[in-house]
Parts: C-alpha cells; sequence; structure tokens
C-alpha cells in the first residue's frame, strides 16, 4: 500500500537477514508447502539434518533459535508440528523451544495473514498521524497488532522504531518489499480494498 510505492529490499534487514517482523523478505507467509492439508515439514527436517548437529555447534540455545529461524523462513510462522521436530532432533524438551520462541518477539506461533503490514510508528510516522492508521485498521479492517485478521489477509506488526524513509511518513511496508507512504485513513482503506482484490499496488499510487 502505498501513496507512494517503492522498491526497495534490505535496507532494514538486520546482519541476519531478518525483518523488525522476524521474517525475512523471501519468507512464506501463508504459502507454506504442504502435503494432504498439513505443513510439509520433510524441508525442514532435511535443514536440520544437514546444518544443526552438536558436533557443529555446542550451544543448545543457539541451535534452537537458528533451528526455529529455520522453521519460520519457510512457513511464515513456528507451527507446534515443527517445534517438536526441532526439540526431537535437538535432544531437548518442546518446553524449552516453545520457551524460546515466545520469549523472542521476532518469532511467531501462529500462521500469518496472507498479506504482512510492518506500520511505523517512530517519531515522525506519529506526528504525521500513525495513530489514526493502527484505529483505522483495527476498527475497519479488524487487526490489531501481532494479529491475523478474522478473513486471514492480514497480519499487522506496529514498530516503533524507524523504517528509514521519514520523508514519506506516515509510512507501512507491504509483503516485505513494498513501501507505501503519505498515508492517510481513506487512502490506506482503498489500499487495503486493492490488496485483497490481489490489485497492483502501484495502480493506486496518490503521490503527487
Amino acid at each position: 500500500m502505498r501513496s507512494v510505492v517503492l522498491e526497495k529490499v534490505g535496507a532494514i534487514l538486520d546482519d541476519r537477514g531478518m525483518l523488525g517482523s522476524g521474517l525475512r523478505e523471501d519468507d512464506t507467509l501463508g504459502h507454506a508447502p504442504t502435503t494432504g492439508g498439513e505443513l510439509d515439514l520433510q524441508p525442514l527436517r532435511a535443514i536440520l539434518e544437514r546444518d544443526f548437529r552438536y558436533a557443529n555447534h555446542q550451544d543448545a540455545e543457539e541451535l534452537i533459535i537458528g533451528a526455529c529461524q529455520e522453521a519460520q523462513h519457510l512457513y511464515g510462522w513456528v507451527s507446534q508440528a515443527a517445534s517438536e521436530l526441532i526439540a526431537d532432533h535437538l535432544g531437548v524438551s518442546v518446553t524449552r523451544v516453545y520457551g524460546l520462541l515466545t520469549f523472542y518477539a521476532d518469532f511467531r506461533t501462529d500462521p500469518p495473514g496472507k498479506h504482512f503490514l510492518l506500520l511505523c510508528h517512530g517519531a515522525a510516522c506519529y506526528v504525521m498521524g500513525a495513530h489514526r492508521l493502527i484505529q483505522d485498521l483495527e476498527l475497519r479492517h479488524g487487526v490489531g497488532d501481532g494479529e491475523v485478521s478474522a478473513d486471514g489477509q492480514l497480519t499487522l506488526q506496529v514498530v516503533n522504531g524507524c523504517l528509514g524513509v521519514c520523508d514519506l511518513a506516515p509510512i507501512m511496508q507491504v509483503d516485505h518489499h513494498q513501501y507505501c507512504g503519505r498515508l492517510t485513513p481513506d487512502r490506506l482503506d482503498r489500499l487495503i480494498e486493492a490488496l485483497k482484490r490481489g490489485e497492483p499496488l502501484e495502480d493506486h499510487d496518490e503521490t503527487d
């Protein structure tokens, strides 16, 4: 969504290749490999067997976190089945895996919506009305910070840090690669409806 849509990837990636949402920009986001309607754990199993052994890493917590990152990269979230597989492979309890998952805000333990919205609530965006966008998303689109909308279309994360595009405040990043700036509640509504219809967001650029 974008009153301005920028194709700008990597500007806010951290040194692990993870976005502030805890998902990398190429994460699956609701389109995970499945078998018979269930998540296909074979890709994760192959990664664990190849890369996650105590012979290679001696720190159990480091191994758990790394394995969970791989699961989230593959599926967009870390399911109970993935947690059990990781625990079994590393020889630790599921409780220990789940404890780390819930300790670090980057991880998701529920399936994400089809589209991921990362809304900036930093100083510039706050001054320019980001709080009104948050209210609009909750009241009109049924999604609050850290939630998935009832229709499964949207996941919202509000970040207090800066996305680095303050001249376009208030700004939101959509699906990890499109920046939508100079938003108002009305523009936000139109852009979300376009997103749900599968229309290119560039077609709804309203910026002078």
